[in-house]
């Protein structure tokens, strides 16, 4: 009787445990804001400022949601740095590859075009690492003086709260 008790035990713990690990929060790798300037003058230093206020608050809205952000791997960050700002955004399978080792299940990956000097367009996609596809395609406007920090941090969350709210329906149909 003691080892049935014993044995129902493990399989509740084991049950409980396998329940607890399919309803896991899913980890995600973001590959934050690129720019690609297609300016006359590009890459401005200003500009350069604006996109990473934008990237750092992106991730921040991302964790303070609750999302499971891994950090990006060293190696990848350098090949980012040797490509166009595009690179990945364009060539999902690179990116899922350099990813690969990291245990993420999502990849967010994103450029902030800056087609003319009045405008950018943050873009994002959401790779889903097994099945290797695109699950989600979103932009913004972003139209606003580089010094203007507030709408560039509100752009930025609202991205966050875009990708929170496509994570959680995906991860309630897994």
């Amino acid at each position: 009787m003691h080892s049935l008790l014993k044995l129902l035990k493990a399989l509740l713990f084991l049950g409980v445990f396998i329940s607890s690990a399919a309803n896991a929060d899913p980890k995600v790798i973001v590959l934050a804001f690129e720019l690609n300037d297609m300016t006359d003058l590009p890459n401005a230093p200003e500009e350069l400022k604006r996109i990473a206020l934008l990237s750092s608050t992106f991730k921040e809205s991302l964790k303070s949601q609750g999302i499971n952000v891994l950090p990006v791997d060293s190696k990848v960050q350098a090949e980012i740095e040797k490509h166009s700002p595009t690179y990945l955004y364009d060539n999902v399978g690179t990116a899922i590859e350099l990813n690969k080792d990291m245990g993420a299940d999502y990849l967010v990956i994103g450029v902030a075009l800056k087609p003319t000097y009045l405008f950018v367009y943050p873009r994002l996609i959401i790779v889903d690492v097994r099945s290797q596809t695109v699950v989600v395609s979103n932009s913004a406007q972003l139209e606003s003086s580089w010094s203007d920090e507030r709408t560039t941090i509100r752009t930025a969350e609202k991205l966050a709260q875009v990708v929170k709210q496509r994570l959680d329906a995906l991860h309630v149909k897994k």
